[in-house]
């Protein structure tokens, strides 16, 4: 099984995505929990860059980056049955590239024929002005984090939400937030609400 959590800069996709794999874990499931960009040559090509690069180099080292991945960590959890859990996936590929111009449809096709598509998708969704006084708070802004950027992201991200997306409010406290994805995880696995 395959979750992604997805969502513009500053929704809690990380501390999401961990609760996530805890809960999962705590059921008996054997979870992995991957992050994108991922840890090759090329995802910390993207994470170290100081300035935005074109958007089709942009796209170009996503790509290669998730090709890697997939190959080498997605794939083969699932073969061994585990929950794969991602913190962004190609979804934020499609809405973040796209929302610098690049078709955003043409991006999808490219992705699903090299990656799985998730069995859930965790949208964290929020107004761009809430996130980006919590990423303010924690530290320096990186070229991702721009207001009309992001608000152009954010509409990519709930345009191509479809019937394997659940969109959760990030703009409420975080223990609400958990409490929603735990909600959404028991119904999805057919669990019944316990007290954890």
């Amino acid at each position: 099984m395959l979750i992604a959590v997805e969502g513009i800069d500053g929704t809690g996709k990380t501390t999401i995505s961990k609760y996530i794999a805890e809960f999962l874990g705590k059921k008996g499931f054997d979870c992995v929990l991957l992050r994108e960009p991922g840890d090759s040559v090329y995802g910390n090509r993207i994470r170290n860059t100081k300035q935005r690069l074109k958007p089709e180099e942009e796209l170009e080292l996503f790509m290669l980056d998730r090709v890697e991945d997939v190959k080498k960590n997605i794939l083969p959890a699932l073969k061994e049955g585990k929950v794969v859990v991602m913190d962004r996936y190609y979804y934020s590929t499609i809405a973040y590239q796209g929302a610098r111009g690049l078709d955003a449809e043409k991006i999808r096709r490219l992705n699903e024929e090299i990656a799985p598509k998730p069995d859930l998708i965790i949208l964290l969704d929020a107004d761009p002005e809430v996130v980006l006084k919590r990423i303010k708070s924690r530290g320096n802004l990186t070229p991702f984090e721009d207001f009309e950027y992001l608000k152009k992201v954010r509409k990519i991200f709930l345009d191509y939400a479809d019937d394997r997306t659940v969109i959760i409010d990030a703009s409420k406290p975080l223990d609400e937030v958990k409490e929603d994805v735990k909600k959404i995880l028991c119904k999805f696995l057919n669990f019944k609400k316990d007290s954890d």
